[in-house]
């Protein structure tokens, strides 16, 4: 699944390598991470999707058209990206995979920068487990508290979160009239542009982390970002059913949207709900997207962005429907 960053680590690590002299000017790094997001964006042709900010990005910088996803499960991505090495059988697996558990000593990215002397900070998602490689942040990788809301539920909605087959997690898309910061990606987003406020007065070197967890399942966010799309114009992609003499290890069961209220224990979903979460799908990316451009515009008015390199990218992408997969 074609992605945003390629060698772009590498050229990450060579600049560090050319600028270890302490005398030498070293460049800041803004580097953002996007869980399950897939390059249907309006900068890769997609015009259907809201996307400007993101795709104010692309247009100022390089558009990677052929970068890959190593492995397509997120902790393994992540520690795949963040080391430099390969999964391998028994390296970078699953969904848990930890870099200093599967690839104890090696030197991760954010540690090589701690490393050169910058100040190298995480806020949200960036490894799957936030203890991973915990001696290459400057201080505890931050995250929004538990608490923080993913669902603005009703007593109804309730009563069907606690009846999901046993796992407890609410409906898989929902729209709200709430705004950013009742959920974590806004949270995040307030919190990067206060880590930038402080990075400008400490003025040295920083590689800032910012890991947006949407659009993952749930596929919930304010209701002005599903506004941005007319229900009447969403359609099922072109490849909904099985293919033809397709092994049957290729066609997964979708497990991970089966634990969500409101969706069958097997079999397919309605053309309705599946209309409903390519819906909330496209609305979580703007709703990141959104977020994105806070952190963009702030970066510019405090007079960073000059001196700061912006890497954006995501750790695989998803499957909205296509061969019937979820």
């Amino acid at each position: 699944m074609p992605r945003f960053l390629s060698l772009v680590i590498g050229t990450l690590v060579g600049l560090l390598i050319c600028s270890s002299d302490a005398s030498a000017e070293k460049p800041n790094v803004l580097f953002i991470a996007v869980d399950d997001l897939r390059p249907e964006l309006n900068c890769y042709g997609k015009s259907h999707i809201h996307s400007p900010n993101i795709d104010r990005l692309a247009a100022q910088g390089t558009l990677f058209e052929r970068a890959y996803c190593m492995v397509p499960t997120c902790g393994a991505s992540r520690a795949s990206l963040m080391t430099g090495i390969r999964p391998a059988p028994n390296r970078f697996v699953g969904y848990l995979a930890r870099a200093d558990k599967d690839a104890p000593g090696m030197t991760t990215l954010n540690t090589h920068f701690k490393n050169a002397g910058y100040r190298t900070l995480s806020q949200g998602k960036i490894f799957h487990n936030p203890a991973d490689n915990a001696k290459g942040w400057s201080q505890p990788a931050w995250r929004p508290q538990q608490g923080s809301l993913a669902y603005q539920l009703d007593a109804s909605r309730k009563a069907q979160k606690e009846n999901t087959q046993g796992r407890g997690r609410g409906p898989a898309y929902e729209s709200a009239a709430a705004p950013d910061e009742d959920y974590a990606d806004g949270q995040i987003a307030l919190q990067a542009i206060d880590q930038l406020r402080e990075l400008k007065e400490r003025d040295e070197p920083f590689f800032l982390a910012v890991g947006f967890f949407k659009p993952h399942l749930p596929f919930v966010c304010p209701q002005k970002y599903w506004d941005l799309y007319d229900a009447d114009q969403i359609e099922l992609p072109e490849t909904y059913h099985r293919p033809q003499n397709a092994p049957g290890a290729a066609i997964h069961t979708s497990g991970e949207l089966r634990s969500y209220a409101g969706i069958p224990a097997k079999g397919p979903v309605s053309d309705e709900t599946a209309k409903q979460m390519i819906h909330g799908y496209y609305a979580c990316v703007s709703f990141i997207d959104a977020q994105v451009g806070k952190i963009l515009n702030e970066l510019e008015q405090l007079g960073l962005a000059e001196d700061t390199i912006v890497v954006f990218w995501g750790d695989h992408g998803w499957s909205l429907g296509e061969h019937t997969l979820w």
